[in-house]
This record gives structure tokens, sequence and C-alpha cells, in this order.
């Protein structure tokens, strides 16, 4: 607990210094460890005010109150400082526990709907912030000519092969075309 003081028109009493280390001590309670405070109290045209400045392991949180009474706007300060540190604290304790969309089941992850979805065009899809990669496994690449993967398509459900060539060595993508054509890749 590290709790610099500093006061401009103003003399700092050991009553405000108290209030700042009992203030302080709960504050670590909050956070649970130890922060280091900077309070500066000012003095003009009879307000007091209260500047609090706190970190803890890389977070900064700043308060500032005017009042007439240096004690009352040390103290509101700090309340700001309490409300800002315990609203971060939560939003990190709610990001961590939050669940990834990979854990949850399909069933959760998208809702049932009696009408059946049309296909996102292009468009749609790069303009969603839904977009991901869905990593579903390693294909294996076997030595084929483009025949042997037009019919390994036509007797499978599979949209595309992954295969190489046998006369080329190259590999090639062989796909389903939406007019019920192949369409060929070779890399």
């Amino acid at each position: 607990m590290a709790i610099e003081c500093t006061g401009r028109n103003v003399e700092i009493t050991s009553s405000l210094m108290n209030l700042a280390r009992e203030r302080t001590e709960r504050l670590e309670r909050h956070l649970g460890g130890p922060a280091n405070v900077r309070v500066v109290l000012s003095h003009v045209r009879h307000r007091f005010g209260a500047e609090i400045i706190a970190t803890h392991r890389r977070r900064r949180w700043n308060a500032h109150e005017h009042t007439a009474d240096p004690r009352a706007a040390v103290a509101l300060a700090f309340e700001k400082i309490d409300a800002q540190a315990k609203k971060d604290l939560e939003k990190r304790r709610d990001r961590k526990n939050r669940s990834s969309p990979r854990r949850l089941a399909p069933e959760e992850l998208e809702p049932q709907s009696a009408v059946p979805r049309k296909k996102p065009g292009r468009a749609a899809l790069a303009a969603g912030p839904e977009r991901r990669i869905v990593r579903s496994g390693r294909l294996s690449v076997k030595p084929m000519s483009v025949e042997e993967a037009a019919l390994r398509i036509e007797s499978s459900e599979d949209e595309f092969v992954v295969f190489r060539d046998s006369g080329t060595e190259k590999v090639s993508v062989l796909y389903r075309r939406g007019d019920g054509n192949f369409g060929l890749i070779e890399c």
C-alpha cells in the first residue's frame, strides 16, 4: 500500500491521512492486492477539491470531487474509485467466465425455426461479425485421376474432394458447382 497525499493551498491533516489510509485498505480488500493511491487535495474559492488516482496491476482509476468539506470530498472521490474498480473487476470476471461458441452445443448456438433459411450471399458473409473458422478435421490427399475424384463426389454427399493428380503430381480440388457440373482447381 502506497499512499501519496499532496495539498494545493491546503494543509494535509492527520485525520485526512487516516481517512485516505482507511479507504485505501478497503479498496485493497476489493481488489485483492496492494494498490498505489495518489490523493491531491486543493482549495479554491471556499471549495475543496479531491482528485484521487489509484493504480493496481496495470489498471488505473481516476476520480474528482468538489465540496465545501475536505473530508467529504475525499470520501466521495474514494466512493467513485470503489465503484470504478468494482465495475472493472465484474467486467473482467464476466469476460473470463463467458462461454465460447465452441463449447456450446449446436442446438444452443442457433435457434430452431420452422422456416428453412437461405444461404447468405457473399456480401452478407463478409459483413457479418459472426463469421468464424471451424476446423472439421484433416483431409488425406490421395493420388487419383480427375475422373476418379468426380466418381467419388457423385457417390457421396461431399461438396469437394482434395486429391493429388496422379498424372501431374499436383494437388487439385474438384468441387460441385451450383449448376450441377464440376469445377477443378489445380495448384
